[in-house]
């Protein structure tokens, strides 16, 4: 018969050393992607709220005008970050406040160095609960809601027609050449009073009005340049003209979103993805990746695990060594220790039968005679150690005259 063999279970691994790191490689990589959008989320939402604003796909809203002038050729830029980012090399900038929009706010944006075109509110809205993004107006915003927003900094008083009739606009001022004919505008919004006419209907309401000097004008109608406007196809080609000839130069047109709450927000997460904060972060991320790799590799053999309190002969030793120091009587095992080598000498020399004075003796004299010297000196000695590094240098000796007595170091 053979003896049966016994199987032994095989380590089942529940994920390979391949496997273990792509995960912990897809790990880190979507913490850090969920940090960093987290920082930038604000300035990176699409704006498709329905608002009056250039990022608004909704009939009030500004994004159809934006590709129409793209498409045409003029360069178009979304702000974010308000009167602080203004650049002298802009050709037009173009606000669209609302209702909610601070007159405080509007002020400061149109009064920065520049060349500047407002765009008032129209229509009240509430969002198409069958499209995203769209909206259903709910009828006009009243006129001195617009006349607040304009404030002290703007005066110019709003007025509206009743009918929907469509209009011709020409130059007030400056150019003749200033002629935009448009489609039917409801309700045409217009001003009864204050800045200086810069285009006008075909039935003399102003629509184009400069305030403050002739960078910052103040357009009345949002029809004619919003979404609901252009889709007619003599409003949308006047609307690209009037842009084109209020901007200056070859400059950029600039659409501000600041004033309709897509302002870039400052914080300190962002502040650690940012020029001079940067390279901190890399430092940081790099010290990261370090200590996970100083914790994926060990140098060595790792440590076994022992018992709080261990077990056997040496445990026992090393517990009652740990007492006698506790307790500070190292010195007093001096004589003890004598008396242990005592022993062990008249034992290696067959000298059992002396007593301790005929043993000192005997080994005073057979010490001299082969160099190891007397055993009388150390005895003498014992009784005077005083502390732990006496009772040490004590024991050397005693050890070392024992070696040479019993020649075990041959």
């Amino acid at each position: 018969m053979t003896a049966a063999t016994v199987a032994t279970p095989r380590e089942v691994r529940v994920f390979g050393p391949l496997t273990a790191l792509l995960l912990v490689l897809a790990g880190v990589f979507s913490f850090s992607a969920y940090i960093v959008l987290s920082a930038y989320a604000p300035d990176l939402r699409g704006g498709d709220d329905g608002g009056p604003h250039a990022l608004s796909r909704s009939a009030v809203g500004f994004a159809g005008l934006v590709q129409l002038l793209r498409a045409d050729g003029v360069p178009v830029e979304i702000n974010r970050d308000g009167p602080a980012k203004r650049d002298p090399s802009w050709g037009l900038l173009v606000l669209t406040p609302d209702t909610n929009t601070s007159p405080a706010d509007l002020s400061a944006l149109a009064k920065a160095d520049g060349n500047t075109l407002i765009v008032l509110p129209k229509w009240n809205t509430i969002p198409d609960p069958r499209n995203n993004g769209w909206v259903q107006s709910v009828g006009l915003i009243d006129a001195t809601q617009l006349n607040a927003l304009l404030g002290k900094d703007l005066p110019l008083a709003v007025a509206r027609r009743n009918d929907d009739a469509p209009t011709q606009l020409g130059g007030a001022q400056g150019p003749g050449s200033w002629v935009f004919p448009t489609g039917p505008i409801d309700h045409l919004q217009a001003f009864a009073g204050g800045g200086t006419p810069v285009l006008k209907a075909s039935t003399g309401e102003t629509v184009l009005a400069s305030v403050g000097g002739v960078d910052i004008k103040v357009l009345s109608d949002p029809d004619l340049l919003n979404t609901h406007g252009i889709a007619d196809a003599q409003t949308a080609a006047s609307a690209v003209a009037l842009i084109e000839a209020l901007r200056v130069g070859n400059g950029p047109v600039v659409c501000d979103v600041s004033l309709n709450g897509y302002k870039h927000s400052p914080s300190l997460l962002k502040l650690a993805f940012e020029p001079p904060f940067l390279g901190a972060t890399l430092c940081l991320a790099g010290a990261a990746l370090l200590m996970a790799l100083h914790a994926a590799y060990r140098f060595g053999a790792p440590q076994r695990a022992t018992r709080a309190l261990a077990l056997g002969k040496r445990a026992l030793a090393e517990n009652t060594a740990g007492l006698i120091r506790m307790a500070k009587r190292e010195p007093h095992m001096a004589a003890g220790y004598l008396d242990l080598n005592r022993n062990a000498v008249m034992k290696a020399l067959g000298a059992g039968r002396l007593n301790a004075a005929e043993f000192d003796a005997y080994a005073d004299k057979l010490g001299e005679r082969i160099g190891a010297g007397g055993f009388s000196p150390l005895a003498r000695e014992g009784p005077q150690v005083k502390d732990r590094e006496g009772l040490v240098r004590f024991a050397q000796r005693l050890y070392q005259w024992r070696l040479e007595m019993t020649r075990e170091r041959r």
